[in-house]
C-alpha cells in the first residue's frame, strides 16, 4: 500500500517536472523567436570577447591592425553585428570579423549556410537551444585552452614518483607494523601542502575544462541534427577528447554545488585522499599534457560550435531592419563598385554610390560634409564583403582585398610623439604593404595634416603616388586642392559640397564627380559674427594666395 503510494507520488513528480521543463523550454523559443532580427541588448565585455582572438595563431589572409578597428569603430560594429547565442560563437565572430578571408569558396558556402538558417527555423531555433548551454560566462575562457600559455611542469615534478613510491612501500610496511604509520605524518604534511598548492594552478582552469567538456556534449548533439555543416572531423575529434573528459572528473571544480552535510562530510574524505596520493596533481598535468597534444581536436570542436552560431547570427542580420545585400567578387583589378552604400551605425545615414575603374579616388569636401563617414562605410563594407559575406548597401562589387588605414591618429603623449610623428609611424606601416603579397585598398584621412602646407602637399602627392601603384586601391580625403592638380592622371576627383539657406549651411552628404570649386571656411567665421576687420583681411588674402 505504501509502495504504490510512493510509486504514485513519484509519477506526480515526474509528470509535474516534465510539465515545468516543457514550459521553460517554451520560454526559451519564445525568447528566441522574440529576438530574432534584433541587436543584443546584453553588456559586451571584449576582455573576454578577444581571448579567442588573442589565442588563435592560425596562419590567415589578413589581420586587422588595432589602428583599422579604431577607424572604423571596431568594437561598435561588431555589437550591431553579433546575434550569437553562445559565448563560443561570440568570440568565434570576433574572431572572423578580425581576419578577412581570401577564399571565396568558403564565403559562398558560409552564405549557403546562413540562408539554410534563414530557411529553416525550427531546425535553427533548436539548434540555438543546443547552443545556449554556452552561454555561461565561463564559457569564454575555453578559448585559453588553445593559447601557448599552459603551465609546465615544475622542475622538480620528476622527484615526485618515487617520492610517492617510497610513500606506497611505507604504506605496506605499516599494514604489517602499525608503528610505521606514524612515518606517514609528514609526507602526508607534505603531500596536503602540495596538493593545495596546485589548486593555485587548477584555479584557473576552473572554467576551462568544465566548459570544454559541455562544449564535447554540445558538439556531439549538433552532429546528430541535419545542419550543412561538415561532421566527419568533429566526431574524430570527439572521440580523441574523450579521455581528457574522463581525467577532468577527477579534478575538484566547484564543491559548493553539494549542500547537504553528508555529501560535503564525503567530498571532504575524499579530498583527504585526494591529497595524500596527490591524484589532483598528476591528473592535473596529465590534463594539461593532453591539452597540449590534443589543441587542434579542441580547435576543431570551437571552430564548429562558433561557426554554426556565426552563421545563425548573419542570418538574423539579414532579417533585421537594416538593408542588406550579397557581395560579387571581381578579379584582381584596379575596380570596384557600389550602390547605395551606407554606414549601419548612423541612423538615417544617407547613402553613396562610387565606382572605380582604373584610378583611385580623391575626395575634397568642406568640414561636416561627410568626407570620413564615406571613408568608414567603405572600410567597414570591404571587410564585411570578405568575413560575412554581407555588406550594407543595394549592391557592393570588390576584388578581393587586404584593408589599411589611417582616419583617426591622436598625439602619443606618452610616448612624447607628436601628431607628425604618429602619421609618420601609421604612414610608413602602410608604405610596406604596397609589395606585399595580394590587392591592397588603402583609406586615409587627410595625410600629412600635422605639418606645414608646402611640405605635406609634396610629401601627400609622392605617398599617395607610391601607394596607388599596381592593383592597390586607394581613397583619400583632402582640404588640399592643390593635390588634385597634381594627382589628376592617377586619382578620379569627387567632393562633397555644401549650400547656404538662411545663413545655415545645408549639407546633402552626397558624392559627387569632379573637383569642389568653393569653400566654406572664412563663410563660417563669418556667419559666427567674427569682426568685419577680419573676414575682409582673410579673403583678399585668400585671393592673393589663389592667383598665385
Amino acid at each position: 500500500m505504501y509502495l504504490l503510494f510512493f510509486l504514485l507520488l513519484l509519477t506526480i513528480a515526474g509528470m509535474l517536472s516534465s510539465r515545468s521543463n516543457k514550459k521553460k523550454e517554451g520560454k526559451k523559443i519564445a525568447a528566441l523567436h522574440d529576438q530574432w532580427g534584433l541587436a543584443k541588448e546584453a553588456e559586451f565585455n571584449f576582455n573576454f570577447i578577444a581571448i579567442f582572438n588573442d589565442c588563435n595563431k592560425e596562419k590567415n589572409f589578413h589581420q586587422l591592425s588595432a589602428q583599422t578597428k579604431s577607424d572604423i569603430d571596431f568594437d561598435d560594429l561588431f555589437c550591431l553585428v553579433d546575434r550569437t547565442t553562445s559565448n563560443v560563437g561570440q568570440q568565434y565572430l570576433y574572431d572572423a570579423l578580425s581576419k578577412p578571408t581570401s577564399d571565396v569558396v568558403v564565403l559562398k558556402q558560409l552564405n549557403e549556410q546562413v540562408n539554410f538558417f534563414t530557411e529553416n527555423e525550427k531546425i535553427r531555433e533548436e539548434v540555438q537551444q543546443l547552443l545556449m548551454a554556452l552561454g555561461n560566462n565561463n564559457a569564454y575562457f575555453i578559448a585559453s585552452l588553445l593559447g601557448n600559455q599552459l603551465p609546465e611542469k615544475p622542475t622538480w615534478y620528476r622527484f615526485i614518483v618515487p617520492y610517492m613510491a617510497f610513500i606506497f612501500l611505507l604504506i605496506l610496511i605499516a599494514l604489517f607494523k602499525p608503528i610505521m604509520f606514524l612515518l606517514l605524518v609528514l609526507p602526508f604534511s607534505i603531500n596536503m601542502f602540495l596538493h593545495f598548492r596546485n589548486r593555485n594552478y587548477t584555479r584557473r582552469f576552473n572554467k576551462s575544462f568544465p566548459q570544454l567538456n559541455l562544449l564535447i556534449r554540445v558538439c556531439e548533439k549538433l552532429t546528430g541534427t541535419t545542419i550543412p555543416f561538415d561532421k566527419m572531423a568533429v566526431n574524430n575529434s570527439i572521440q580523441h577528447l574523450k579521455p581528457l573528459q574522463r581525467k577532468s572528473r577527477l579534478l575538484t571544480f566547484d564543491d559548493a554545488t553539494f549542500k547537504d552535510e553528508l555529501t560535503q562530510t564525503l567530498l571532504y574524505f575524499f579530498e583527504l585522499i585526494k591529497a595524500f596520493f596527490l591524484i589532483e596533481f598528476f591528473t592535473f598535468y596529465s590534463m594539461i599534457k593532453e591539452v597540449k597534444n590534443k589543441q587542434a581536436d579542441i580547435l576543431t570542436l570551437f571552430k564548429y560550435a562558433g561557426l554554426i552560431d556565426s552563421a545563425i547570427s548573419i542570418a538574423s542580420l539579414r532579417a533585421g531592419h537594416l538593408k542588406t545585400c550579397e557581395p560579387v567578387f571581381l578579379p584582381d583589378e584596379k575596380q570596384l563598385a557600389g550602390k547605395e552604400l551606407y554606414h549601419p551605425l548612423i541612423e538615417n545615414c544617407v547613402s553613396n554610390d562610387i565606382e572605380v575603374t582604373t584610378k583611385s579616388i580623391l575626395i575634397t569636401g568642406s568640414n561636416m560634409s561627410g568626407k570620413t563617414t564615406f571613408l568608414r562605410t567603405l572600410a567597414l563594407n570591404t571587410i564585411l564583403a570578405q568575413t560575412i559575406y554581407t555588406c550594407f548597401a543595394d549592391s557592393f562589387h570588390t576584388p578581393v582585398l587586404k584593408l589599411h588605414s589611417s582616419v583617426r591618429i591622436d598625439d602619443n603623449l606618452l610616448d612624447g610623439k607628436s601628431y607628425y610623428f604618429e602619421e609618420v609611424t601609421v604612414m610608413g606601416a602602410l608604405i610596406k604593404e604596397v609589395s606585399m603579397p595580394g590587392q591592397s585598398i588603402f583609406i586615409l584621412d587627410e595625410v600629412f595634416k600635422g605639418t606645414n602646407t608646402i611640405e605635406r602637399i609634396a610629401s601627400a602627392k609622392a605617398i599617395l603616388s607610391y601607394l596607388n601603384k599596381k592593383n592597390h586601391l586607394v581613397f583619400v580625403t583632402t582640404h588640399d586642392v592643390e593635390l588634385a592638380a597634381l594627382l589628376a592622371t592617377e586619382y578620379e576627383l569627387y567632393h562633397f559640397a555644401e549650400r547656404i539657406e538662411n545663413d545655415e549651411f545645408q549639407f546633402d552628404h552626397k558624392l559627387k564627380a569632379g573637383p569642389l570649386k568653393t569653400s566654406n571656411a572664412i563663410r563660417i567665421l563669418e556667419m559666427y559674427n567674427y569682426p568685419a576687420e577680419i573676414i575682409i583681411e582673410a579673403r583678399s588674402i585668400s585671393k592673393n594666395l589663389a592667383g598665385q
